[in-house]
């Protein structure tokens, strides 16, 4: 008894001296000893809720002020980017926020605007408002509206992976002439010139043809406002630039009145806190709301792979499918309050990380501050200048151009450097959203190119151990001519069920001589869709015009249960592995 009180009280003393620590352990806990949440804890309180430790909480109310300082400017700049005035941004995160904190499923994801989303809504918007303010603001609203319903149905239908559909070198190519759309839209601004029309091209025609108007003071204002992030970046790396770059430039402003030498500024701004309420849109507008809310479901794929990386780096696991509900909601609140169309942000995140926050709580404490922000610091920033916005937002897109990436696709596989260029070039030819339309259609495209090329081989057995292979890699082995034993390289879906079909027909008659028997190996097909059972059906009766039998090899137990309902495994044997179908076949052809 003794003892094992004194092991205790040691166990206890550990515990206590590595809580006081300087050096918390990297891995978060999923949930400290004697805290298991039950099942049904589980499906209603966020992990982070359930399983929360005392210890985190001085790591998470200091992360919440990071966040802050790192989030505000973000907020009044990609405003800018979605065509909306400062205060939608301040209006617009709190609630995202919050609602992904009590859905969603990583510790660390910051949910607030994000330069691409926040530029496909403006490029979706901006055709359905013709030229008016009000209605601009309303439909942006509403399109974060339509975007959570589309966010929550695909977490609901369990598509999470729908968030993967676009391939990483379409992806790279899509940022890079996304970037490059924004930084043509923000120079007139950072030139003090007027702002052209259209798409990248008319854009660029535009700003070159202003140039001999550019205004000296603004050009000033903004150069040195990148010079500022830049040097602050390095200089001072445990101060968020854009929040330094933001104060001194509203220092500046109000010091020396920039607005007075025809330098543009915010601007009267009111307290950003809006009544929450449904936009006034009519449902013709919602209607054409769905197609860019489907390109905010693509563009998750940043959060989601955000959240995955640092779900593995902390000892946690994350729900893809519950986080998109965790991002619908936040939409559904940004939504309902005046605000436009928010995300998981990859540099927010990055310093939630860095702070050392360990669960939401660090979002909602920086919620609450933006909330204070929008209630009584709003109108600060109207001697913001505007150049000062621009200049962020170019330093922020800086990271699209992944020049070394494109370089890398080049070395390694010139097929994902021709993808990356098409996508890029359809951004800035065809637009934002209808660049992103093809930039997924290509990404399904080459996806189902690949499904539907049949890689059907046929098999040899090694002489020592036994095992199966396929001859083309092992030319040494020993190949099986009657019984002739086939495999598909891959699943067997729709795609390519019926070229699968074609392959093994074209294997078996090129065989000589031909082959009584064939066997064919299940063992890459996890599950079977009607389609592919009709398949192996209609190549079953093929063969056996041919007086060939089939056989079936390595079936698992829900592609056994799919042929038997479908009818197929009444005329096709079905066995565990290879050789057992060899001699169920030499069996049955002897008895």
């Amino acid at each position: 008894m003794i003892r094992t009180v004194g092991r205790a009280w040691a166990t206890l003393g550990a515990v206590r001296r590595e809580r006081r620590g300087n050096h918390p352990p990297r891995v978060i806990p999923a949930h400290p000893a004697g805290r298991e949440p039950s099942r049904v804890l589980r499906r209603l309180v966020p992990g982070w809720i359930a399983a929360y430790d005392r210890a985190w909480l001085r790591p998470d109310l200091l992360a919440g002020i990071v966040i802050w300082s790192v989030v505000t400017p973000q907020a009044v700049a990609y405003a800018q980017i979605a065509g909306l005035p400062p205060q939608a941004g301040l209006m617009a995160a709190p609630g995202a926020m919050i609602a992904y904190a009590l859905v969603g499923t990583s510790r660390q994801l910051m949910v607030s605007a994000t330069t691409a989303t926040a530029a496909l809504s403006a490029a979706a918007i901006g055709p359905l408002a013709a030229g008016d303010p009000a209605r601009f603001a309303a439909l942006s609203a509403t399109l974060a509206i339509v975007t959570a319903v589309v966010l929550v149905a695909a977490g609901t239908l369990r598509l999470g992976a729908i968030a993967d559909l676009v391939s990483k070198p379409v992806m790279t190519g899509f940022l890079f002439g996304l970037g490059l759309t924004i930084a043509v839209g923000q120079l007139p601004t950072l030139l003090g010139v007027a702002a052209g029309d259209g798409d990248f091209f008319p854009r660029v025609r535009d700003l070159l043809s202003a140039l001999d108007a550019v205004d000296p003071a603004t050009l000033a204002v903004g150069v040195g406002s990148i010079a500022a992030l830049v040097v602050a970046r390095r200089l001072f790396p445990v101060v968020p630039p854009t929040l330094l770059v933001l104060v001194l430039s509203i220092a500046v402003s109000a010091i020396f009145g920039l607005d007075r030498h025809e330098v543009e500024v915010v601007g009267e701004i009111p307290h950003a806190l809006s009544d929450p309420g449904l936009p006034a849109i009519g449902a013709g507008d919602v209607v054409r709301l769905v197609t860019p809310a489907l390109g905010v479901l693509i563009l998750s794929a940043e959060a989601v792979g955000v959240a995955r990386q640092l779900a593995v780096k902390h000892g946690y696991r994350v729900d893809a499918n519950r986080d998109l509900v965790g991002l619908g909601a936040g939409n559904l609140i940004a939504g309902l309050s005046a605000g436009f169309v928010q995300s998981g942000g990859a540099s927010q995140t990055a310093a939630a990380d860095a702070a050392g926050g360990r669960s939401q709580l660090a979002a909602i404490v920086c919620a609450g501050l933006l909330l204070l922000t929008g209630a009584f610091l709003a109108p600060l920033f109207e001697p913001l200048p505007q150049a000062t916005l621009a200049a962020i937002v170019l330093v922020a897109v800086a990271g699209f151009y992944d020049v070394a990436g494109l370089r890398r696709f080049v070395r390694v596989r010139r097929s994902a450097a021709v993808f990356a260029a098409i996508a890029l070039l359809a951004v800035l030819v065809l637009g934002v959203l209808q660049g992103l339309v093809l930039a997924a259609g290509l990404s399904l495209l080459y996806v189902v190119r690949r499904l539907g090329q049949p890689d059907v081989g046929v098999l040899a057995r090694d002489p020592d151990s036994g095992a199966w292979g396929r001859i083309d890699r092992h030319p040494d082995w020993r190949a099986s001519r009657d019984p002739l034993v086939l495999r598909h390289d891959g699943a067997l879906l729709y795609p390519n069920a019926d070229g699968v079909r074609e392959r093994c027909l074209e294997l078996v008659t090129a065989a000589d001589p031909r082959p009584a028997v064939v066997i064919l190996d299940l063992s890459l097909t996890s599950d079977l869709g009607i389609q592919s059972a009709d398949a192996i059906g209609d190549l079953a009766a093929q063969l056996r015009a041919l007086d060939v039998v089939l056989g079936l090899a390595e079936v698992r137990a829900p592609v056994a249960a799919v042929l038997r309902r479908a009818g197929v495994a009444d005329e096709t044997p079905i066995a565990p592995t290879v050789d057992v179908a060899i001699e169920r076949m030499r069996r049955r052809r002897s008895g």
